[in-house]
C-alpha cells in the first residue's frame, strides 16, 4: 500500500507576520574585548580635541594591541644577535675594545627592555578585557629609567663606532686599527639602521598629526 506525501501547507498571512525572528540582543551585541582596532580609532577620533591628543591616543592603541606585543616578541631576535656577536668577537677589536662590549651590554639591556614591555602590553591587554585599566606604576619606571639608560650608551655607541670608520683595518689581525668586519659592520648597521628608524616613526607621527588635523577640522564643519 503506498501512502500519498504529507503536504505542508504554509499560511502566507502568518508567514509574513512572523518571518523576522528577533535575535536576542546578546548575539547582536560584541563584548567590548572583541571590538575591532578600526572602532578604537573611530572612537578615537570622536573623543579628540585637537591633533597632538589624536595621535597619542592612536600610539597609545597601537602600542596596547596584542599585534605589538608579537612585534616586540620578534624583535627580541635583535638584542639576542647583539650579544651572541659581542660575546664572539670580544677579543678581535683592537682599535677599539670597547665595540663588542657596546654590543653585548646593549643587547642584554636591549632584551630586558622587550621583555618588560611585552610584560606591559600583557598586562595592559589582560586588564583591557577585564575593563580594569590600571597600569603597573613599577613596570613603567624599570621601563623609563632602561631607557635613559639605552639612549646613553646608543650614544656612546654612536662616538665609538662611527669615529673609527675611516681608519678600521678589518683584514690584518696585527694592525692596531684592526676590528673583525662581523664585529665591528654588524655594530655600524645597527647604529645606523636605528637612526633611519627613528627617522621613520617621526614622520609616521607627524602624519598622524596631519591626520588628526584634518579629521577634527572635517568634523568640525
Amino acid at each position: 500500500m503506498i501512502h500519498n506525501p504529507v503536504e505542508i501547507r504554509i499560511d502566507n498571512h502568518w508567514l509574513n507576520n512572523n518571518a523576522l525572528v528577533n535575535i536576542p540582543s546578546s548575539y547582536t551585541e560584541l563584548p567590548s574585548t572583541n571590538k575591532s582596532l578600526f572602532i578604537q580609532l573611530q572612537r578615537v577620533k570622536e573623543e579628540s580635541t585637537n591633533p597632538a591628543d589624536y595621535a597619542l591616543k592612536v600610539c597609545e592603541i597601537l602600542c596596547g594591541s596584542s599585534l605589538f606585543t608579537i612585534f616586540f616578541v620578534i624583535l627580541s631576535a635583535i638584542p639576542i644577535t647583539m650579544i651572541i656577536i659581542g660575546a664572539i668577537y670580544k677579543d678581535q677589536c683592537t682599535i677599539d675594545h670597547k665595540i663588542p662590549i657596546w654590543l653585548i651590554v646593549y643587547g642584554v639591556f636591549g632584551l630586558l627592555n622587550v621583555i618588560l614591555r611585552t610584560v606591559q602590553n600583557s598586562h595592559y591587554i589582560f586588564k583591557k578585557a577585564r575593563n580594569e585599566l590600571n597600569e603597573s606604576f613599577k613596570i613603567k619606571m624599570r621601563i623609563l629609567i632602561i631607557d635613559l639608560f639605552l639612549f646613553a650608551w646608543f650614544i656612546c655607541g654612536n662616538v665609538w663606532i662611527y669615529s673609527v670608520k675611516s681608519k678600521v683595518v678589518t683584514d690584518n689581525q696585527l694592525d692596531p686599527s684592526y676590528c673583525h668586519a662581523n664585529c665591528y659592520y654588524f655594530a655600524f648597521w645597527m647604529i645606523t639602521i636605528k637612526w633611519i628608524l627613528l627617522g621613520i616613526l617621526c614622520c609616521c607621527y607627524c602624519c598622524i598629526l596631519l591626520i588628526g588635523a584634518c579629521v577634527i577640522i572635517f568634523d568640525s564643519d
